[in-house]
Parts: C-alpha cells; structure tokens; sequence
C-alpha cells in the first residue's frame, strides 16, 4: 500500500451521506465511508483515481455523527473502497466504534480477502461480496478466495454481486455460479451491468445477456436478481 494505515488514521477518499445503489438493499439510505486504495485494479473501475485525505479515527467518527445528524437515520454505514479489507488496522476499531453508538455495518469488498474476513465477520451486519470474472475485469481468476471468503461470510446476511459485460467468458460465468451452488445456494446473487461510456442498463444487448446469464443461473440457485444501479439511473452521488 501507497499509505498503509494505522489504529488511528487511515486515508479516506470521502464520507457521504446516499441511497444504496447495489445489491439487495437498493434504496436504503446509507453513510458511506469509502477507503482509498485498492488490493487489485479492475479494468472498468470508477474509483482508481479518487485521491483521499489521511483521517483519525476521531475526525470520521466525528464526520459520521454529525451526517447522521443532518442527514440520518441511516439505516447502515457502508464499508466500501477501494477495498476496506486491505485498512484492517483501522477497520477494526472503527467498525467497534461505530456500533457502540448503534451503527449496523455494511461491508462492500472485492471478496478475495478471507483472513481478514474472519477478523471482522462477527461485527457485520450485511457483507456485500463481489465474484470477480476475469474476463470482466482484467485481473486474474479468484475462484478458491471467494469460496473460502463465501464459506466465512455465511455466518452473516451475505449476498454476492457480478459485475458483467458483453466479454463475459461462459464457462467462467458457471463456474462462478457452481461455486456459489457448493458453497452456499441459498445466497442470493445479483448480476449487475457494466457501466463504461454508457450505464449498462441503456445497453439493450448487455441487458439481453443478462437476461440468459440470469436464467442460465437460475437453474441450480433459488435467488438471482438483475439489478442496475440505482443511484446512476438517479443521477446521485
């Protein structure tokens, strides 16, 4: 990491106070606290270049109880990145802070990170995972990380999301989908659009995919969802 973090300070691209554009709690209104860096660099990411600022934990604690003031109630602080799970230093005792003043936790990860998983599981409330396709995102296969990340995070309400265009390899996509199948099948996932010059859910062939993707899916697991995301069809932070 470019700025590792501390118990006490961490770098900190923004907190903010939104609806939850993603996943299966679309529409609530979230805190959001999102990390700088990131562990890996996925090819269709909107966040590379969001620089942060370092932060004590006493100046976020203090940001948070002050939007959850004007802005609140929240029905969770999200967790998001960048990748939280790489700022464990801190992370830890933020999320003990923020549920001592009655916060419920939404972790947003990558989901290739078990070990530091287990170091928080206990104090999430709901755990936002991602399956990370390569041939979506550049980056090289995480099949074993996410069924040990999946394995862990059943302990929690846990849902999965897959970030999908049009380059899709199928047989990667099953995998993904059997990997779920084995590990936890009741876990709902949600196949989710890529947003690149246009927003996916503009793109009527990406959405045709999508459609065969979820029903292909729907075969061997009980709960998949085609969800866009809200926030940009809102035009919101």
């Amino acid at each position: 990491m470019k700025h590792p973090p501390t118990a006490d300070s961490a770098r900190i691209s923004e907190i903010f106070s939104s609806l939850q554009g993603e996943g299966t709690r679309l529409g609530e209104r979230h805190l959001f606290i999102r990390f700088e860096e990131c562990n890996i660099h996925c090819q269709y990411c909107d966040e590379l270049d969001k620089q942060g600022t370092e932060m004590s934990l006493e100046a976020v604690m203090e940001t948070v109880l002050k939007l959850e003031k004007e802005s609140g109630p929240h029905s969770f602080v999200s967790l998001t990145g960048g990748e939280p799970l790489i700022y464990l230093a801190f992370l830890k005792p933020l999320i003990k802070k923020l549920k001592s003043r009655g916060f419920k936790i939404y972790l947003e990860t990558s989901g290739i990170l078990p070990r530091a998983l287990e170091e928080v599981v206990e104090d999430c409330d709901v755990i936002a995972m991602d399956l990370k396709p390569a041939s979506v995102t550049g980056e090289r296969g995480f099949l074993e990380e996410h069924r040990q990340f999946l394995k862990i995070a059943q302990s929690r309400e846990t849902f999965a999301k897959m970030v999908l265009s049009k380059q899709i390899d199928s047989v990667e996509f099953d995998e993904l989908i059997e990997l779920v199948r084995e590990t936890a099948p009741a876990t709902p996932v949600v196949l989710q659009p890529l947003s690149a010059e246009i927003e996916g859910h503009e793109d009527p062939e990406l959405m045709k995919l999508l459609a065969g993707l979820q029903n292909r899916a729907g075969r061997v697991l009980e709960n998949v969802r085609i969800v866009p995301r809200l926030h940009k069809i809102l035009k919101i932070r």
